[in-house]
């Protein structure tokens, strides 16, 4: 079995913003990464249509007892399988590391915020004992201009043949491109590259599309 989906994919009936509400009450064990500035790293970028604000946070070498998560706008209760896959057949433990970028929008002028964030990913290069996942793309909808995407890899501790393929030292990892696009564009305001190891997840670059300009870090 190969490892677990690179980018979590929620239905769009559950914003992902659910998961990062809820992980306190989760039974989450994992290292939050320190770092030497006193807070999360902030990018602001400019576009045509919106400001966008990006901050990401870091969940390394996490242990998670069963996918299950509620919203804490709706107060609906979910639970998702290894592939994202709402109330299937749901994952009952991770091991391996997080990270969550979270993305707020403001209009510019009389431009309405956008509705959805769409991502495209691709798998660029990694680890020769895993199969890259195919190139896939998804839209995230965008509530109170605001959309938060998960980052997650790593592997079901209850699965030996796994837990065998995963364990250390020899950790596997994973490069990914992900390229951002605002509604139905057709070029990406946002390309964001993302290294995946067992022991973290790593933001290896951010760069600016066709007529986004940064404004700040």
């Amino acid at each position: 079995m190969a490892a677990l989906p690179n980018t979590m994919a929620f239905s769009q009936n559950h914003d992902r913003r659910s998961f990062l509400r809820s992980l306190a009450a989760l039974g989450l064990a994992a290292k939050t990464r320190k770092s030497e500035k006193p807070s999360e790293p902030v990018y602001r970028f400019l576009t045509p249509a919106c400001e966008v604000r990006m901050t990401v946070q870091y969940f390394d070498s996490s242990s998670i007892k069963g996918f299950r998560f509620r919203d804490r706008l709706t107060n609906h209760g979910f639970c998702l399988s290894a592939a994202g896959e709402q109330n299937g057949v749901c994952l009952e433990r991770f091991v391996g590391s997080l990270a969550i970028a979270r993305y707020d929008f403001r209009s510019r002028l009389s431009s309405p915020a956008p509705f959805h964030l769409r991502e495209r990913v691709l798998t660029i290069d990694h680890d020769s004992r895993i199969s890259p996942r195919p190139p896939f793309e998804r839209a995230l909808p965008v509530e109170r201009e605001v959309v938060s995407d998960i980052q997650a890899f790593g592997y079901n501790p209850d699965d030996a043949e796994q837990a065998a393929s995963y364990a250390k030292p020899f950790t596997l990892w994973s490069l990914l491109r992900q390229d951002l696009y605002l509604n139905d564009q057709a070029k990406a305001f946002l390309i964001v590259h993302w290294k995946h190891t067992l022991d973290l997840i790593s933001l290896v670059d951010v760069i600016p599309g066709d007529g986004t300009q940064v404004v700040g870090e």
